[in-house]
């Protein structure tokens, strides 16, 4: 093979996959991770990619409020809390002027932050994107979509809030007796097909995000297709061993026995179902001997 190249050729060739083996070993990368919904629960993963990482981004405060001993060290770059508003709406379509002109800077902070990640990355840093829970559940993956391709990208999942809240409940929920399913959805937006009275239909379990939910609206569809006595429960601080709560009630009841406004905003999640009280029997399950005598 060597007597078909000329010497020149060959020590190109080399010089080449060398620098080129040089600039990927150098190269940076933008890391989503889920830091799971307490300080204890970030996985031994996400740990060793934040402390790995040159840089931390998160909402604005989070990094100083719940995981200020990774910032040690390290450049910390922010978001504002309504980063994502009108994220993939045309600003020249919007009617208000007000909100038109809060959608064009918010446009152009989104722009802004994206191109800062983009020179991090290409200077050779690790830019890791902190948030709360598990980032595939309503969290910020709109940063991947943001981001030009040639970016290397991970997500490093966390415990999630569907999660912790499951395990502060001590129940499974897809076992709910005659069903075996669960939806998670949140409150309903404008323009969404599977609105949750939709979903109601089916009488499988159901979880709510509850970020802005709309409570006695939510319950006023909960009973025209939950029985009054369907179980219902809110967890507080999910994971958060010093300030999880649960609270439970019925559909007819809840909002006699619990007030919405006193719950933690965008710490409590909503469960309703017949797994907080069923376990995991089955209705429909035979005993084999019981079959084997019905056939003889």
């Amino acid at each position: 093979m060597y007597k078909l190249f000329p010497r020149f050729v060959m020590l190109a060739l080399l010089a080449f996959t060398c620098c080129h083996g040089e600039v990927l070993a150098g190269e940076g990368k933008f890391v989503i991770v889920g830091m799971g919904t307490a300080p204890d629960l970030i996985t031994l993963r996400g740990q060793k990619t934040v402390s790995e990482s040159d840089v931390l981004l998160a909402e604005e405060g989070d990094i100083a409020g719940m995981w200020p001993e990774f910032a040690v060290g390290k450049e910390v770059w922010e978001w504002p809390r309504n980063f994502r508003k009108f994220y993939g709406a045309d600003p020249e379509k919007i009617a208000s002027g007000a909100q038109r002109a809060e959608a064009i800077r918010l446009q152009q902070v989104r722009r802004d932050l994206i191109a800062r990640i983009v020179a991090a990355v290409k200077a050779g840093k690790t830019v890791a994107c902190l948030q709360g829970g598990d980032p595939m559940m309503y969290g910020m993956t709109l940063f991947l979509e943001m981001l030009p391709e040639s970016v290397p990208t991970e997500i490093v999942p966390g415990v999630g809030a569907f999660q912790a809240a499951s395990a502060a409940l001590k129940q499974s929920p897809p076992y709910g007796y005659d069903t075996s399913a669960v939806i998670l959805t949140q409150d309903d937006w404008a323009g969404r097909l599977d609105d949750n009275e939709k979903l109601m239909a089916s009488g499988s379990t159901m979880v709510f995000y509850t970020m802005n939910l709309d409570y006695p609206r939510l319950f006023e569809k909960l009973k025209r297709y939950y029985p009054p006595e369907t179980p219902v429960a809110v967890v507080r601080d999910a994971g958060d061993l010093s300030r999880e709560a649960v609270t439970r009630s019925t559909v007819a009841r809840f909002l006699a026995e619990v007030d919405p406004n006193s719950l933690p905003a965008h710490r409590h999640m909503l469960f309703v179902g017949k797994f907080l009280e069923a376990g995991q029997a089955r209705k429909d399950f035979t005993p084999r001997i019981a079959k084997t005598a019905a056939k003889e």
